[in-house]
Formats: C-alpha cells, sequence, structure tokens
C-alpha cells in the first residue's frame, strides 16, 4: 500500500525538479519505510501524553511530535485523511501554538476554548451540511456506506444491514444530532453530561461498525475541552463570545454590503443600462429593447431572448449587441425574478411588451437554458403561433431530463442543496469576498458583469429559480416546440452529447461551440460572437 506503486505511495517530491533539496527530502519522505517511521513516533509521542499527566511540558512537547508527523503524512500523501485526522492535527497544532503563551492559566484556558470551538463547530458544520444532502435526510447514506467493501465487512454492519429501517433511523438520526449539537451548551451540567456520553457511545458504534477507531480518539479527545466550558460559562468573557461576537459583525457587515450593492445593481439597470419597467394590468413586467442605430422596424423581425435558471437579462450582452445591429431585440425577466412583479405567464409578459414597444413583426425566439421550456409556453399560443418565425434553443433543458431529474430523489435533492449554499452565499454577501462560479464563467464589461453577478445573488431571485424548477411545465413541451417551423439547437462544449439528443427530439438543426460551458456560451464574448454568428446563418438560409 506504501510502496511505489501502491495506493498511499508517497508523491511529495513530485512537485519539486529533480535533483533539488527539496526533492532530496521528499524522496525521503515519501519512502516507504517512512509512514512506519511516523507512526512509531505518533504512538511513543501519544504514550508519553497519556503518561504525562500532570507534566504540562511533556504533555506540549508530545502533541507538538504527533502533529508533526500528522503533518509530515499530510505532505508526503493527500490521500487517505479523515475526520479524525484532521480533528487530531487541530488539537495537537492548537496545543503546540498556545504553549507560546508565557501565563499557563491562560495558555490552557485559550487551548480547551479554542478545541471547544472546533469541536462545536465540526460537529455542527457536518449535520448541516448532511440536512443539505438528500442522501442523508432521506435514510439512503449509511446503508449505501455498510454495501461497501471497505467499509461494510465487520460483523455490526452485518447486523444493520439486517435490519435497514434500523440503519435508515441512524442515518436521519445523526443528521439531527449532529446539526443539534451547540444546545449541548444551553442544557443544565448533568444533562450536558448525559449528551456527550450519548456521542461517546455514537463514536464507539462508528468504531464497531466501520472499523474506524480512529474516531474515537480524534473526536473524544475534545470532549473534555467542551467539558471545560460548561464548567465556565458564568464568565463574561471567553474565547468562543469574543470568536462569535467578531464572526457575527463580519456576516452582518457583509450582508449590508451585498444588500447595498444589490440595490446598486438595480439602480444601473434602470439608469444608465436603460431598462424599462412596464406597468399594465398584468403587473410591473422589467424589459430591455436594443434596436438598430438606423432607427427601428416596426415590421421587422423580433428577436426575444429567453434567460437561464435564475439569470439576469445581462446575461445576453454580447449577443443581444451584435444582433441589434440589425434587428429589434427584446430581454425581460420572467415572473418573479428582478424587478418583475408580475405573476403572469410568460406569454402574457411578451405579449404586454410587444404591444408596449409596437413590435408587428415576426418573432425569433432565442432561449438558453430553461428558458427552453418558458417558451414552449407561448411558442404554439394563438397570439404568437403565427409570427413565430424560428426558434434558437441555446444549451437548452431537456424536459424529459428535468422530468427524470426532479422525480429522482437524490438529484433534486442534490439542486436545492445547492441553490441553499448560493442561498446562503446570497444572504451572507460571501460571493463578495470568495470566487464564484458565476464570476468564472462570465466576461461580460465590469458595469455588466457587476448587474449580473448581484442578481444571480439575490435572496430573492435564488428562491424564484427553486420556485421556477419546480413548477415548470415538461409535459408536451418537446411536441410544442418541434412545432416551430425552423429549429437550432446550440450546444456548449461540455454539454454537446445531451444537446445533440435533444436536437434530434425535436428535429431540429444542431451546431456546438467547442471549449463553451453552460454559462460561458453566452458568457465569454468569443462563445457569444459565435452564438450570434449561428444565429445569423440560421435566419438567412431559414
Amino acid at each position: 500500500m506504501f510502496d511505489d506503486d501502491g495506493y498511499l505511495r508517497g508523491v511529495s517530491a513530485q512537485q519539486f525538479p529533480p535533483g533539488s533539496l527539496r526533492h532530496r527530502l521528499g524522496r525521503v519522505l515519501d519512502h516507504p519505510r517512512t509512514p512506519k517511521v511516523l507512526a512509531g513516533a505518533t504512538l511513543a509521542a501519544s504514550t508519553g501524553l497519556v503518561l504525562a499527566r500532570g507534566n504540562r511540558r511533556v504533555q506540549i512537547a508530545a502533541a507538538a511530535v504527533i502533529g508533526a508527523c500528522n503533518r509530515l503524512s499530510e505532505i508526503r500523501t493527500p490521500y487517505g485523511r479523515d475526520g479524525a485526522d484532521q480533528m487530531t492535527a487541530v488539537i495537537t497544532q492548537y496545543r503546540t501554538i498556545t504553549a507560546l503563551i508565557a501565563d499557563e492559566r491562560v495558555s490552557d484556558d485559550i487551548f480547551l476554548r479554542a478545541v471547544n470551538f472546533q469541536a462545536g463547530l465540526s460537529y455542527a458544520v457536518s449535520g448541516i451540511s448532511k440536512a443539505f444532502g438528500s442522501s442523508w435526510v432521506q435514510g439512503d447514506a449509511l446503508p449505501e456506506v455498510l454495501r461497501t467493501e471497505a467499509y461494510g465487512r465487520g460483523p455490526a454492519a452485518e447486523l444493520l444491514r439486517r435490519h435497514p429501517r434500523l440503519c435508515r433511523a441512524l442515518t436521519i438520526g445523526t443528521v439531527a444530532w449532529e446539526a443539534a449539537f451547540p444546545l449541548v451548551y444551553t442544557l443544565p451540567r448533568r444533562q450536558a453530561s448525559h449528551a456527550l456520553s450519548a456521542v461517546k457511545l455514537f463514536h464507539a458504534g462508528v468504531a464497531a461498525t466501520m472499523e474506524l477507531p480512529r474516531f474515537v480518539w480524534g473526536f473524544v479527545g475534545s470532549h473534555g475541552a467542551v467539558g471545560y466550558v460548561l464548567d465556565t460559562r458564568g464568565e463574561r468573557r471567553s474565547f468562543e463570545k469574543s470568536v462569535i461576537g467578531i464572526a457575527g459583525g463580519v456576516t452582518l457587515a457583509s450582508a449590508l454590503i451585498a444588500r447595498e450593492k444589490r440595490k446598486i445593481a438595480e439602480q444601473r439597470r434602470l439608469g444608465p443600462k436603460g431598462v424599462s419597467r412596464l406597468r399594465g394590468d398584468i403587473g410591473v413586467v422589467e424589459y430591455v429593447v436594443n434596436r438598430p442605430q438606423e432607427g427601428p422596424d416596426r415590421s421587422g423581425p423580433v428577436i426575444v431572448l429567453e434567460c437561464g435558471l435564475g439569470q439576469s437579462l445581462d446575461s445576453w450582452e454580447w449577443v443581444a449587441e451584435g444582433l441589434a445591429r440589425d434587428y429589434t431585440v427584446i430581454r425581460y425577466h420572467r415572473s418573479g425574478y428582478g424587478l418583475t412583479k408580475s405573476r403572469a405567464s410568460s406569454g402574457d409578459l411578451i405579449g404586454a411588451i410587444l404591444d408596449e414597444v409596437r413590435a408587428d413583426g415576426e418573432i425569433v425566439v432565442v432561449t438558453h437554458s430553461i428558458g427552453s421550456l418558458s417558451a414552449a409556453s407561448y411558442v404554439r399560443d394563438p397570439r404568437f403561433a403565427h409570427r413565430v418565425r424560428a426558434l434558437v434553443v441555446v444549451d437548452g433543458t431537456d424536459p424529459d431530463l428535468l422530468k427524470a431529474d426532479r422525480s429522482d430523489r437524490r438529484r433534486f435533492g442534490a439542486f436545492v442543496q445547492a441553490q441553499v449554499h448560493t442561498l446562503f452565499a446570497a444572504v451572507t454577501g460571501i460571493h463578495e469576498w470568495a470566487p464564484n462560479a458565476v464570476e468564472r464563467q462570465a466576461g461580460y464589461t465590469p458595469d455588466t458583469q457587476y448587474s449580473h453577478v448581484q442578481f444571480v445573488f439575490s435572496p430573492r431571485n435564488v428562491i424564484n429559480s427553486i420556485r421556477e424548477y419546480r413548477g415548470v411545465h415538461t409535459e408536451g413541451v418537446l411536441a410544442d416546440l418541434a412545432a416551430v417551423k425552423s429549429v437550432l439547437v446550440i450546444a456548449s462544449g461540455e454539454n454537446a452529447k445531451q444537446q445533440s439528443v435533444f436536437a434530434e427530439k425535436l428535429g431540429a438543426d444542431f451546431e456546438v461551440v467547442e471549449g463553451s460551458a453552460h454559462r460561458s456560451i453566452i458568457g465569454y464574448r468569443n462563445h457569444a460572437e459565435k452564438v450570434e454568428g449561428a444565429i445569423r446563418r440560421f435566419l438567412h438560409e431559414g
């Protein structure tokens, strides 16, 4: 396993040039015997840690050795690490760092409170993460783990497999108690001790079932720090209160900054960006019209751009800018998105906008992602059917696949989990300080990029995207789309195979924008220009 061809072989030397000092040191660290040496040193230090009860200096030295061995093992190979290794590393590193504080009482107090904070955070975050995973909340995770060769070989695992209801209950129960772990700090001391004893039994059960005894030592070792904090809850100032206060203040400030930026983005859309709001019987609709510079041709073709799930009308910037040289281009926000307060259907919104701008010509509908399903709701509407000249689907949503995803608990759970993460980032403003997929797959002009990112990370829009995903109709969509006289499917490079099947179902022409992804196909200018070119060729040939 530790040999050069084994799963846990050393890989640290690979990142340095051959012959360099770091490479030579890496070769020593990568040697198959090194793990045994590190394990021996860890065992010796652990023994010293146990025997040196009351000897603070020896305990700190032993913790430093264990932490160093753990770190060297992590550098040697990134594989095989688990939560127990990480918790052990945290405890030993905290002990080593706090030893630098001269006052022993202060040093020990900060160490114990830091370990306690890490323990509470580890349990709570683990539970909350599991709560967002469909396999955990539906009780399927533990049965699946026990079916693996690595964790399902023991007699306890075999016993649980014979009792699926118990296994499912334990799965859901794990999510519940881990997420609720912080409540232990509100319990009376005696009840809190009982709760910690139950957690110890949980780790012992995991050790017996999955043969993971390290979790007992890794996590139960932190319970002493939890007990220390429970015994000192009456103190006015503590490490935990300081950390929570600072974290809460930073989060609140971040959330307020994000909220103000969203307001600024809305004001910019209504100001210099030329977005309009239609106020009529159906409610308020946000839209923008781009026309050729030589003046509007009310009888000429009108291109209607349908946005993807949770995406802003700004996402079409490059495509709209190019097409508007020769066509009237309309972009709008569907029901519930942006400043569109109306709950009317997409067909009603489009009809109102066309009447407002007095566009009487043929209609070309261009959709992105789930926008294809929105278009299906009106392309055969008697108000538009005779006017719809062509349909262009850019990396569109196949209704058959969406129906399958929504009916599959795992896939639907994964979607909701992703949206909840986005919602959390939106509410707290974390997206302002950390890289995100929206910015990575879009390269608009700075003002548009700013507006688009703020739109995607608007809590209201995130919630609306979940509503739309759940509620958009899939029945009869293929027939409605295929009924359009001319249909073109333009696929991103990453979804080319899937989109080719979709194109066959629609009897549509098919093109691929190589190197593009689902968002970047219209988010990067070079990809968007290829989309525009494909649309122009399609309309010219049609």
